[in-house]
């Protein structure tokens, strides 16, 4: 009986990889059922070649392991130049059924949550990516949404900044503890702050509705959404914050400004209206 063609998923530092495959029924260079030329390519790209790992049987939808399995786990976590691991590097390729596979076999692995050199975890890069089943396999797997990147960036905080509501959604769903809404990345904003500055109500609103702090500032200026608005003439923004019974427009930054009176400065006099008629502007 034909064996199913091997997928490669990890590698050993060594030139035994063609006959290793060979022995395992692959033929790196004329089957490629699933793909085989551009996994051989990307694993060229790590600077590995293969004596252990696992293969994919495309009939049965399974992921097989050939070699020792500890051995495999341990290769799997092998990093490139970058960092990246091979599960780093198939979802950044966007190699949809490889990436899913590769998660299904490291459920609740420490592998799932490995940080790159710039310390992003394959969610990260699910996320950064916008691939938005990846991200909820890799949830759905153990992946953790409070890791924190080269700039102090959630998986959250991408999802904010680029405008994901499906992606910020999951993230949401899947929270260890609402304390996570409320990190702050180095630049001292919290996932609510880079949701005004892009002017996306869809993610504000997902963002209050899970809980975040309507009333946090930001750590370098004191800042809240509120002043946001004001100086910038965000209307519709103000509209909708203005509904929740949580709100204190009346805070101040830390040099004592309120969000009417940056209204006032910038000239902004629809903004200036809709706070006085707000029965919460003292």
């Amino acid at each position: 009986m034909k064996m199913p063609v091997p997928m490669v998923t990890a590698t050993h530092l060594d030139n035994s990889s063609s006959p290793v495959l060979d022995r395992k029924g692959a033929n790196l260079y004329r089957e490629n059922e699933v793909g085989l030329d551009d996994v051989c390519d990307q694993l060229r790209l790590l600077n590995v070649s293969t004596s252990h790992g696992a293969y994919f049987d495309r009939k049965s939808q399974t992921m097989h392991v050939f070699g020792d399995a500890m051995e495999t786990m341990q290769i799997l976590g092998f990093q490139n130049m970058d960092g990246d691991t091979f599960l780093h590097h198939v979802i950044i390729m966007e190699q949809y059924d490889l990436a899913i596979k590769l998660i299904e076999f490291l459920f609740d692995s420490d592998l799932l949550n490995m940080a790159n050199f710039l310390r992003q975890t394959p969610l990260h890069l699910a996320v950064i990516t916008r691939q938005t089943a990846i991200v909820r396999k890799l949830l759905a797997a153990g992946a953790q949404t409070n890791v924190q990147d080269h700039r102090g960036d959630t998986p959250m905080h991408i999802a904010c900044r680029t405008g994901a509501s499906d992606t910020l959604y999951l993230l949401t769903e899947s929270l260890s503890s609402q304390n996570e809404l409320e990190i702050r990345n180095y630049d001292g904003l919290k996932c609510i702050h880079l949701a005004v500055l892009n002017n996306n109500l869809d993610i504000i609103r997902i963002l209050l509705n899970s809980g975040a702090d309507i009333n946090a500032g930001d750590a370098k200026s004191g800042r809240t959404v509120f002043h946001w608005a004001a100086e910038y003439g965000k209307s519709e923004l103000l509209d909708l914050i203005l509904l929740r019974k949580d709100v204190d427009i009346n805070m101040q930054t830390y040099d004592g400004i309120t969000a009417f009176e940056m209204a006032r400065a910038n000239g902004h006099l629809k903004i200036m209206k809709m706070f006085c008629e707000s029965s919460k502007c003292l």
